[in-house]
């Protein structure tokens, strides 16, 4: 039987005038142009035009004179509607096609005008297709409920794929073990000549699987939207950028490293084939949370590679970037985070919070200053924070002020170490603390002193407060000006043991019960209320003006007696209503 070039050949048919149909009902074969065939069975509608092979359909297409389009289908009925142009599959189908199988449960396949190609083939029922492609980033294998492909007229190469219905598909990766996956509701692609896809979008719980390749940890994306594309001057580097939109979900886990991220925007760049992001934006209550350190941001930045974030913006919901751990609190207007650490890098109105240590706070040997109650949270605000994580070291720089309940420090900058339980302050430094100390009734009372210097420094391990430059310090041991003063606390930390303050260049001043001492060094103990200041000379000058000097002068609180140079004493009276001090020896 032939007409219009097309040809079918059996053993026996017979043809019926009344539906002008030809009917065949053993083997069969036929070829059209680059089209042949067989199968079992078949009708030839004249009028139609359509030729169905009813059973064990076998098509082929050989290559056109480039080599391209060749193509094997076999499935259990194939339907030729020469004026649609269309071939249809059912009873189960399956094509091989440059590199590429095909199965499902039936198709159709589109012909161009001149019936010598496949335009476009339709796939329905739980579709499969596998590509033999090595190329990192070409599609290897998809799956789903429909498929639709697209072939391009000058190659014939698949330059647009669809997919809807459980939609899944997965692209070469470096190794046989490394492929990237991508399921969705839907995706639509369309492909360049090597198989890779150039642009692509899915929609409907999508989500992305990059899998661990080398020192690179196993990520995945989750979004209700993507949208990807490549750069269209050069193709061949595949899809460069992605875009993903609704109730983001993003996991990176491996042996070392376990992260998340929530936004309502996910903006990310794309290495070669895929195989990793080189960059990650997320926007939109923007939330993140690592082993070490959580946050939360109206814009966060990720460098990938170098496991970096930087945190900014403001929105309702999310007026500051916050993150925070077991340690620290920190709001900022911008702060930048290395999660291996973590390392902080805050600027911008920075207010902070050190949590008070935990239970297990002697495992990870951290601690706050023993001059700092223990339970309580410290509160420091500055224009700037530099934290480290591996030292517990924070520096506060810019109108650095510390406090917690009556202590409060302020300075240009402020450190504070959790490791040691050291404390400094820099520039026009300001103290205020409430030591205990005990009166001359042996009670112990709560005293407040006031402290400015030039620097500030208490070392936890000596319970050490050291004053330098330009010191000036009030509290229950009077008012004492020096160019250093160091305060030694007891093991409590909230208890002075000793002061001891010097200034040989230009002396210094202590006043205290109506009393003025100049000297170049003092010392005080609270055991015994003493003390003692030397200097050449130290000078007294008491309620009455008048003065006593010598080379060392010594005076206890609790007896209100004075030694000069060891041996002149010193005992108070009353004279003219007034107090005033009378040498004896």
């Amino acid at each position: 039987m032939e007409g219009d070039g097309f040809t079918a050949e059996t053993d026996a048919a017979t043809y019926d005038k009344r539906d002008a149909t030809v009917r065949a009902p053993g083997p069969v074969t036929f070829h059209h142009n680059r089209l042949s065939g067989s199968g079992m069975g078949m009708l030839y509608e004249k009028n139609a035009d359509v030729l169905t092979i009813l059973q064990q359909s076998d098509t082929r297409v050989v290559p056109d004179a480039a080599g391209n389009g060749a193509a094997h289908v076999t499935a259990g009925t194939t339907v030729f509607a020469r004026l649609a142009r269309d071939i249809r599959f059912d009873g189960g189908v399956r094509v091989t096609r440059g590199g590429q199988t095909i199965t499902g449960r039936s198709g159709l396949a589109h012909l161009s005008m001149d019936e010598k190609r496949i335009e476009q083939l339709e796939l329905h029922d739980h579709i499969r297709i596998d590509a033999s492609t090595k190329t990192a980033g070409s599609i290897q294998s998809v799956t789903g409920s429909d498929v639709t492909l697209n072939y391009a007229a000058d190659s014939e190469a698949l330059e647009r794929l669809a997919v809807e219905g459980d939609a899944v598909i997965r692209l070469a990766g470096g190794t046989t073990k490394t492929g990237r996956q991508i399921s969705a509701r839907s995706v639509d692609a369309r492909l360049a000549p090597d198989g890779q896809p150039i642009a692509l979008n899915a929609r409907e719980d999508v989500e992305l699987t990059l899998p661990a390749e080398d020192a690179q940890a196993a990520r995945t994306v989750k979004s209700s939207l993507l949208a990807a594309t490549g750069d269209p001057t050069d193709p061949a580097r595949g899809l460069t950028q992605a875009t993903f939109t609704g109730n983001v979900e993003y996991r990176e886990k491996s042996q070392n490293v376990e992260r998340e991220a929530h936004s309502a925007r996910l903006d990310v760049g794309l290495k070669a084939g895929i195989s990793a992001f080189d960059h990650a934006s997320f926007s939109g209550g923007a939330r993140f949370a690592d082993r070490r350190i959580t946050g939360s941001a109206a814009s966060v930045n990720y460098d990938v590679d170098k496991g970096a974030l930087e945190l900014s913006g403001s929105e309702p919901g999310s007026p500051r970037p916050h993150v925070f751990n077991d340690q620290i609190t920190v709001d900022a207007t911008t702060v930048k985070v290395t999660l291996a650490g973590p390392v902080l890098d805050a600027s911008g109105n920075v207010k902070s919070v050190l949590q008070p240590p935990r239970k297990s706070a002697a495992k990870d040997g951290t601690k706050l200053p023993s001059m700092l109650k223990q339970d309580q949270a410290v509160n420091i605000t500055a224009d700037r924070l530099g934290y480290d994580g591996d030292t517990s070291r924070a520096t506060y720089q810019g109108n650095a002020y510390l406090w917690q309940s009556e202590t409060s420090i302020k300075g240009d900058a402020i450190g504070i170490d959790d490791k040691s339980g050291d404390l400094s302050a820099d520039g026009s430094v300001v103290t205020t603390t409430t030591i205990d100390q005990v009166d001359k009734d042996k009670k112990k009372e709560r005293v407040r002193t006031m402290a400015t210097a030039d620097s500030f420094k208490y070392e936890d391990g000596l319970r050490q407060a050291a004053y330098r430059g330009k010191v000036h310090l009030t509290g229950g041991q009077g008012d004492l000006t020096a160019e250093s003063v160091d305060l030694y606390l007891k093991s409590s930390g909230n208890e002075l043991e000793r002061a001891e303050a010097s200034d040989r260049a230009n002396g210094l001043v202590l006043r205290e019960q109506g009393r003025k001492t100049v000297g170049s060094r003092m010392t005080f103990t609270s055991a015994d209320d003493r003390y003692e200041v030397g200097g050449s000379p130290v000078t007294l000058t008491d309620q009455c003006g008048r003065v006593t000097s010598g080379r060392t002068l010594t005076f206890r609180k609790a007896t209100d007696t004075i030694e000069v140079d060891g041996n002149q004493r010193v005992r108070t009276q009353t004279k003219n209503g007034e107090k005033c001090q009378v040498m004896t020896r």
